[in-house]
């Protein structure tokens, strides 16, 4: 008795040439558009990090100092690329009231700090006061990630807040 042959082959199961070529190329230009934007987001997320790092030392001496109703600094090492924040009694000496030392994420450098009125500094470690009314030492921040990237935070002179942007900005 004959059956029906339909949907029976006599060619072996599997793929041509041609196939596997195309599947190949639409995977490689895939690929090609994922990748660069996947390693961007990658860099960005050190120097991100870092930003909120440094944007949470800045909120935190601002509010303990408001809090506690004395003086507080944030220190930055430019050197070591990391930063901490400290209260200050009033002979302006260092009090042991303060938060661990914490440093850049990744690759993340501090590119320099401009204290307000005085000269931009590259090195050594630059101290930003904050005042038991709010008040700060305007400054501005300028961080450098991987695949120059660079990211500039401002502190605001009369309420102590922190302004971000992308890029160099004086």
């Amino acid at each position: 008795m004959r059956t029906c042959a339909v949907g029976r082959s006599n060619k072996p199961p599997g793929f041509t040439l041609v196939e596997l070529a195309v599947v190949l190329l639409v995977l490689t230009v895939f690929l090609g558009l994922v990748l660069p934007e996947l390693s961007s987001a990658l860099f960005r997320s050190d120097l991100k990090s870092s930003t909120r790092r440094l944007a949470g030392a800045v909120a935190h001496a601002r509010n303990q100092a408001m809090l506690e109703g004395r003086l507080w600094k944030l220190v930055l090492d430019l050197d070591a690329n990391s930063f901490w924040a400290a209260a200050l009694d009033e002979s302006a000496s260092a009090n042991l009231d303060s938060i661990k030392k914490r440093t850049l994420a990744g690759d993340v450098r501090f590119m320099d700090v401009k204290k307000l009125p005085e000269d931009t500094k590259i090195n050594g470690l630059v101290s930003l006061h904050f005042h038991p009314k709010g008040l700060a030492e305007p400054a501005v921040i300028h961080l450098a990630g991987p695949g120059d990237r660079i990211q500039t935070l401002s502190i605001k002179a009369f309420n102590g807040r922190l302004a971000v942007q992308e890029g160099y900005v004086d």
